[in-house]
């Protein structure tokens, strides 16, 4: 898939998502989640319209801005595992290329994921910050906002644990430090909710 998951209409995202190719996957809408609701978030903010708020307006945009590559991003590191997957295995220097280049993609498909969980994190703890500020008609989407933001960083964390998973598998080095800094992110998710 070539095109952006950001230019398909609402109804053909979920199409897709609902069939049986593998992408957009858990990944991928966690993302949009997550964008979705910073983006909620960032409605109740302009609709109270208080100067006062600009600072936390302006953290928004960027946490979102963070947040919307990883939809793209995603389908992008399983199109990379799967051709790491697909690569020839016929002779011990074959299999050494295979093997290096799975671990490799495995990887960047566990970092996006932990980068989009600790992005969605620090919307959640903003979200705190503002839920009493903004007009009472709008303040239920500041939580909803923050809901839809850790609903998606969990679906983050169960994207990064399959890879984790297969990073064990494989024995590689930078399993250990994954596992950690995953860790670290779900003790920071609790905190926040």
């Amino acid at each position: 898939m070539n095109e952006s998951l950001w230019a398909l209409p609402a109804d053909e995202l979920l199409s897709r998502t609902a069939s049986a190719d593998p992408t957009p996957g858990g990944g991928s809408v966690a993302a949009i989640a997550g964008a979705l609701g910073i983006g909620l978030m960032q409605m109740a903010l302009a609709v109270t319209a208080d100067p006062a708020l600009d600072e936390q307006a302006r953290r928004f945009a960027e946490l979102r801005d963070a947040v919307v590559p990883a939809a793209d991003g995603d389908v992008a590191d399983f199109t990379e595992l799967m051709a790491a997957y697909r690569l020839p295995r016929g002779d011990d220097a074959e299999r050494e290329t295979r093997a290096a280049a799975i671990e490799h993609a495995s990887i960047a498909a566990t970092e996006r994921p932990l980068g989009l969980v600790g992005t969605l994190a620090d919307a959640v703890a903003l979200s705190r910050e503002v839920e009493h500020l903004v007009k009472p008609g709008v303040a239920s989407d500041v939580l909803a906002g923050r809901d839809l933001a850790l609903g998606a960083a969990r679906a983050g964390i169960r994207t990064a644990d399959i890879n984790i998973a297969q990073l064990d598998r494989l024995g590689a080095a930078a399993t250990t430090a994954l596992r950690a800094r995953r860790n670290t992110l779900i003790a920071q998710l609790e905190d926040a909710s």
